[in-house]
């Protein structure tokens, strides 16, 4: 079957808070399903597009309900394999008086057991755009090695990828990161990474000179994103900033990823790279202003976002 875009990654359950703003004193919790990879996914289902996610998951009610959650969302999750081994999950508050705390539980969980003869050519080339990230090059070796394959492949291919560096602290160290993501952030068509993480990866403090590097070493658009503050990027070497709608941050968390979902889903549906940039950081709004990674992606057709929803964002600006 082929797609628009074919990622893979890990995904967690979730377990947030409700009674009270801190893990430290709740007694009752929600459980949602998230991932960086995954909710890239959603987001291009919900604009209307196809596709394809690829993990493994444990043999457990968490693996299963996860599965069900992604393949309710109309993400292909066909080649998704279930292994001996735990599906992984995070526990965190809600974020809305006090900062979000993460508590993971993940090291040599299914996911990370994840080998790069696990991503055959087929899933690449059947499929318009690959995805990955950093995070699963965080989760295990295996994991750093199978995102090399693939952005390796999908090169040899033809395949346009994309690369969101994503550097989660809690699973490694800063020298650790920048020694794995910067041979690997290089000849793909979409960079992304906030200010910090592109500071890690490259090694200075200056943003122009940052995405001029990285359009230097083959990423055609680099984007600098800094929560809700100017996004910045290079196209080509062309410099230029976005200003993102401006709305009630509720909940940040998965925003990244409806960004990076919403701009790919742009790009495949023909339009420029800034119009996708534009697009990306409404997604990215829209899920800031509402609880959950899922909850505020837009939807749209064709990959675009429904244009009566775009106006209502873009007078934010």
């Amino acid at each position: 079957m082929s797609s628009d875009l074919f990622t893979f990654g890990e995904v967690l359950s979730v377990f947030i808070s409700k009674d009270t703003d801190s893990v430290m004193s709740a007694k009752t919790y929600e459980r949602v399903t998230a991932g960086a990879e995954a909710n890239v996914a959603v987001t291009l289902s919900r604009l209307g597009l196809k596709s394809q996610f690829y993990s493994r998951f444990g043999n457990d009610q968490l693996g299963s309900v996860m599965i069900q959650d992604i393949e309710n969302e109309g993400v292909d999750i066909s080649l998704i394999k279930r292994v001996p081994s735990f599906t992984a999950a995070m526990i965190r508050n809600p974020g809305k008086t006090a900062s979000v705390e993460i508590s993971y539980l993940r090291k040599g969980s299914a996911a990370s057991t994840m080998e790069a003869a696990d991503i055959l050519d087929s899933y690449i080339s059947n499929s318009r755009w690959l995805h990955t990230t950093g995070i699963t090059c965080a989760i295990s070796k295996s994991g750093a090695d199978t995102v090399k394959h693939a952005l390796s492949r999908a090169n040899a291919l033809g395949i346009k990828s994309s690369f969101d560096l994503n550097i989660r602290r809690k699973l490694w160290s800063e020298e650790e990161a920048k020694n794995t993501l910067a041979p690997l952030a290089q000849n793909i068509e979409l960079l992304i990474g906030g200010e910090d993480e592109y500071q890690v990866v490259f090694g200075n403090h200056d943003a122009k000179s940052l995405l001029a590097q990285a359009n230097q070493r083959g990423c055609k658009i680099a984007v600098m994103t800094k929560g809700d503050q100017a996004l910045k990027y290079s196209i080509n070497g062309e410099y230029g900033e976005i200003i993102p709608p401006k709305v009630v941050t509720v909940d940040p968390v998965g925003s990244g990823d409806a960004f990076t979902g919403g701009s790919i889903a742009a790009l495949l549906a023909g339009s420029t790279p800034i119009q996708a940039l534009e697009q990306g950081s409404i997604c990215g709004a829209s899920v800031a202003s509402m609880f959950g990674d899922w909850t505020g992606i837009p939807t749209g057709h064709g990959g675009l976002i429904d244009e009566e929803l775009a106006s209502k964002f873009r007078s934010k600006n």
